[in-house]
């Protein structure tokens, strides 16, 4: 087990770094270096042992996975433009980027370090809430568009606003999306008090995020804006529209 779990996690390790070095050359700006060593991080193939395999293998498959397509999103997105690090770029920084990276970080940390048997069935709800919520960020990321969707919080000539598809029903779909892969992040940890503390600096780091954007989307659309969040929920679907 433990041969064929390194070999894994090894081969995680070098395509992610693979496409990492790719997005770059492609792309290169603060922003995917900033995404792309977030998820680098807990994919080093260091400290696995026959007890910790398991879990180890199913965290080195999430970080992969989904940091692979959070590379893809951000070399296509991001403009040149965009970073102007300016103190609202710093604030974003701090209240938004670095609470979800400690989450998904810690949370990874705290899997590859845990020794408890995973059953069949524990796998199985782990693996349908990634893969949920990644084809969902997916889903929302491509319905927004590349000139919508972006790091930094600035408006880019004839952006529309998005109000069709996922977005007639939730105004964040893709920060939704996240917060069901954090949440299999969490479940992989099986420790309750890690999970709670992760999801709750995740939570704060979106929740930062949508008061930050919100803003500036009323700002940039006005009664437009204020009408479509009188419609929609921030997180779910309204049960009464």
């Amino acid at each position: 087990m433990e041969h064929w779990a390194f070999w894994w996690v090894l081969a995680n390790f070098v395509v992610y770094l693979t496409v990492f070095g790719v997005a770059l050359c492609i792309n290169y700006n603060f922003n995917i270096l900033m995404v792309g060593v977030i998820y680098l991080l807990p994919l080093m193939p260091i400290a696995l042992g026959p007890e910790n395999a398991p879990r180890f293998v199913v965290q080195s498959i999430h970080n992969a996975v989904f940091g692979i397509i959070e590379l893809v999103i951000f070399a296509i997105t991001v403009k040149p433009a965009d970073a102007a690090f300016d103190r609202a770029h710093v604030q974003q920084l701090l209240g938004h980027t670095l609470p979800i990276a400690v989450a998904l970080i810690g949370l990874s940390y705290v899997s590859r370090m845990s020794v408890v048997p995973l059953g069949r069935v524990e796998l199985g709800v782990i693996m349908a809430l990634f893969l949920a919520g990644s084809i969902l960020r997916v889903t929302a990321v491509v319905q927004l568009g590349s000139q919508a969707f972006k790091f930094d919080i600035v408006f880019r000539d004839q952006q529309a606003l998005r109000t069709q598809k996922l977005y007639a029903w939730i105004r964040h779909p893709s920060y939704t999306a996240m917060m069901i892969v954090i949440l299999a992040y969490a479940l992989t940890t099986h420790y309750l008090w890690a999970g709670v503390l992760g999801m709750a600096s995740a939570g704060f780091g979106f929740q930062y995020r949508i008061h930050y954007e919100e803003k500036a989307l009323m700002e940039q659309f006005g009664e437009a804006y204020a009408a479509y969040r009188s419609k929609t929920g921030m997180w779910l679907p309204r049960l009464m529209r």
